[in-house]
């Protein structure tokens, strides 16, 4: 599965994913809605992967995830579109999607830090 990590161009930058190939467009759209519960999304899909726990079900804003010992169904409760891929896939993505809001956050606090740094000089 090829994907990139893109950043939007607002104020508030927000990561989405790109993928090759179009089909796992779903998986970009549910993180990109789903982003504030991340924490919650990897854990359960730890303990899936780990085989604590046999499944689990996550219910966001807009998605429904279901986590299986092989794969995770991502369900848009809205139009009912649905996209299933192996855990591995799912948790990888979901990682290096972690992974750049995490750096966004990092830049922010950097840019804010130089900011207020610079307003003690006046």
């Amino acid at each position: 599965m090829n994907y990139e990590i893109k950043i939007t161009e607002h104020k508030h930058p927000v990561p989405y994913v790109v993928f090759e190939d179009k089909s796992y467009d779903l998986m970009g759209e549910f993180l990109l809605a789903e982003r504030s519960f991340r924490r919650e999304i990897l854990s359960l899909t730890n303990d899936v992967d780990l085989g604590m726990t046999e499944s689990e079900c996550f219910s966001g804003n807009a998605f429904t995830l279901e986590i299986n010992k092989d794969t995770c169904k991502i369900t848009n409760d809205n139009d009912n579109r649905e996209l299933e891929v192996t855990i591995k896939d799912f948790k990888a993505v979901l990682l290096d999607y972690i992974y750049a809001l995490r750096e966004i956050k990092v830049k922010e606090k950097m840019a804010s830090l130089k900011h207020d740094h610079e307003h003690h000089h006046h």
